[in-house]
């Protein structure tokens, strides 16, 4: 059903006479000027309620809204839930009571007189609270597209910062490494260059006398330096470059348990002329400076899968050999026979001509101050005593000692 105004109601009632039409109009005034009084009060009110600090009882109280709060804090009420409910409360109410039922002429009447300022008054401060949510409502958008942005380009400084510590860190790790490298050659060429048997050898076989042995394996305990390498020598004037690689104090899981001795093939003049992978025996002799003579004999056969023994792209392969050649229970012992005077006496022996296994206890038995011409002659000679066996052929050389036969006092 369409309800008519309170002005078509007059108009088409034909009773209705000249002075009900001026009642009518003074209505209209009386109206008009309620208007401007509310709206004039509409403007003092949001002035005040800008600059205002009273409590006051919230518009809506007679719809269940019964918070007391300060003109200042109107806008964040108005967008609560609780009061967002009363506000549609409010709203249903109205409306029924302006299309529900007919107006007659006495309710129009009652109408304008009281509910039309006070429907209006509440329409205005529904008005500043949709205006106040509005304004709210955008700035939160753009408080929220700032942040993210400000998030977004933090995320991607920090991205970069990540990505410049990783790279910093892989610099530094390859930094350090080529300092270990260049102080471990720094060491070496110190060592060689103090060291009175630093003479290279053409034969593939080398005597390496290791003086200071006690600050050597501290320097290995502490880490200051945990190896130390050889002289380098030959197979031949034209052979394999090679020299030895010592832990003292053990390299890896055995660290300080036991001493370590590495074989290292070195980059040579003559490599691109040689035979690869280099697959010759290598065999470590450890002195014993007694007359004893029971020296420590340990060998290995080298892979030739293994890079360690491939042709040499570097200044040296990577050392590879017998982690456990010697408990170090046994040189930190002051009777043992293998450390006299701080020094010690390792030798390698490169096996050309697969030496019977027998023969070695003899070769290092030989006098090394010989001349090796007649060296060579009386190892020559043991090995054909090998080659050709015979019954009446014996070997004065005291027998080698093995690891096992060794007892050590803990």
């Amino acid at each position: 059903m369409k309800y008519k105004t309170a002005t078509e109601l007059i108009n088409n009632d034909p009773t209705t006479d000249q002075s009900n039409l001026c009642s009518v109009n003074s209505c209209k005034r009386r109206n008009s000027e309620i208007q401007d009084e509310v709206n004039s009060t509409d403007s003092i009110n949001k002035k005040e309620c800008t600059n205002d600090n009273r409590l006051i009882a919230c518009p809506f109280s007679d719809f269940g809204c019964t918070s007391e709060l300060r003109y200042n804090d109107l806008f964040e009420h108005f967008s609560s839930e609780f009061h967002k409910e009363n506000v549609l409360k409010a709203i249903e109410i109205y409306v029924k009571q302006l299309h529900m039922k007919p107006l007659e002429d006495n309710d129009l009447r009652d109408l304008q007189k009281h509910d039309y300022a006070e429907l209006l008054d509440v329409l205005s401060t529904l008005e500043d609270g949709v205006a106040c949510l509005h304004n709210d409502n955008v700035e939160i958008h753009k408080n929220f597209v700032q942040l993210l942005s400000n998030i977004m380009e933090q995320q991607k400084q920090i991205e970069k910062v990540k990505k410049s510590e990783e790279e910093n860190s892989q610099l530094i790790s390859a930094v350090d490494m080529n300092s270990n490298i260049l102080q471990t050659e720094l060491e070496t060429i110190k060592q060689i260059l103090s060291d009175n048997s630093g003479s290279s050898s053409f034969d593939g076989s080398f005597i390496w006398k290791i003086t200071d042995v006690t600050g050597k394996l501290a320097n290995a305990k502490n880490g200051q330096q945990p190896s130390i390498y050889s002289s380098p020598f030959y197979s031949s004037p034209t052979g394999y470059k090679m020299c030895m690689r010592l832990y003292l104090n053990g390299d890896g899981q055995v660290k300080g348990t036991h001493m370590s001795l590495f074989f290292v093939v070195m980059r040579g003049d003559y490599d691109a002329i040689l035979t690869w992978p280099f697959n010759h025996k290598v065999t470590f002799f450890l002195y014993d400076q007694t007359n004893a003579r029971r020296h420590i004999i340990d060998s290995f056969r080298p892979d030739p899968k293994s890079n360690s023994f491939q042709r040499p792209r570097s200044n040296m392969n990577i050392a590879s050999g017998i982690p456990k050649f010697l408990p170090l229970l046994i040189i930190q012992s002051e009777e043992n026979p293998y450390v006299r005077d701080d020094c010690m006496f390792i030798r390698c022996l490169v096996d050309f001509e697969s030496l019977p296994k027998l023969a070695l206890p003899f070769l290092i038995g030989v006098n090394p101050g010989l001349p090796l011409s007649i060296q060579n002659k009386l190892i020559q000679s043991e090995i054909e005593k090998y080659r050709i066996p015979s019954s009446t052929s014996t070997s004065m050389v005291e027998s080698p000692i093995k690891l096992e036969d060794l007892k050590v006092n803990k």
